[in-house]
């Protein structure tokens, strides 16, 4: 076998690790501006809230300023009753004190809501503020999480860049450089197997004269329909033991109970 074919397939192996890596390295500050995020929308519905109430406290205090008013006003009417000094007066002053006496009724009926308002906003708030004191607790312990996987994922590609360089002294330049070029632009994976005539990556059927050359393993030629560099599974029977494993299906619970006329 060509030897730069298993050194390819490694350098693949390897760099299908390091994409994986770096993918799930480049999730990880989307991660942390989601926790963030979160977390002020809660900050931003809590303090809505709380201005809220304090508006209500506020109306609220205007309108019992304003009963007390209306309730001095009250007593003095009704003194005013003892003054009178004709049925003209009499009727003024108590159409004065029913008059005064519905707004007091109506502005107490409206503090009662008023209140009833503020308890149940303030019920709102102490619930707010145990869910963000709970959120911010586990973001913290989510960012924890994320900054050992960070440190984790960083160390491993480190040690998988470091191996990747040692393989990669052991291929041409030129094919080293196509390897590459196609990884780039295929996004990832470049070296891949033949199975069964066809390419596993497009599935296309490969001309039966490269199909056998592949098989001999002397040439690493590229598929004619997706460009990838291609290899016969067969070089490889673990990895073409594993894929055919994967590919077969599942048994289910039904199928796998033994019949009766078994």
């Amino acid at each position: 076998m060509n030897p730069q074919i298993p050194a390819l397939h490694e350098l693949q192996q390897r760099d299908r690790q390091l994409t994986i890596l770096e993918r799930r390295l480049e999730q990880i500050p989307a991660r942390m501006t989601e926790l963030d995020e979160d977390l002020a929308k809660l900050e931003a519905m809590l303090a809505a809230e709380r201005r809220k109430s304090e508006e209500t406290r506020s109306f609220q205090q205007g309108q019992e300023h304003q009963l007390a008013e209306e309730e001095e006003m009250l007593r003095a009417s009704r003194a005013k009753l003892s003054q009178v000094k004709n049925p003209r007066e009499l009727n003024a002053t108590q159409r004065e004190i029913e008059a005064t006496r519905r707004m007091a009724t109506t502005r107490q009926d409206e503090i009662a809501k008023l209140k009833q308002g503020v308890a149940e906003t303030e019920q709102r708030i102490a619930a707010m503020t145990d869910s963000l004191a709970s959120l911010r607790g586990q973001a913290q312990a989510e960012k924890e999480r994320l900054e050992a996987s960070k440190a984790k994922f960083e160390k491993k590609i480190e040690r998988l860049q470091r191996g990747r360089g040692d393989l990669t002294e052991k291929l041409p330049v030129d094919v080293l450089r196509t390897y590459d070029r196609i990884r780039k632009r295929v996004g990832g994976i470049a070296f891949v197997p033949a199975v069964k005539g066809r390419c596993s990556a497009c599935k296309m059927v490969i001309p039966h004269q490269i199909y056998v050359h592949l098989r001999k393993g002397e040439d690493i030629p590229a598929c004619e329909s997706c460009g990838r560099l291609v290899y016969w599974a067969g070089h490889f029977p673990e990895e073409a033991e594993k894929k055919k494993k994967e590919a077969e299906p599942k048994a289910s619970p039904a199928q796998r109970r033994p019949s009766s006329s078994e």
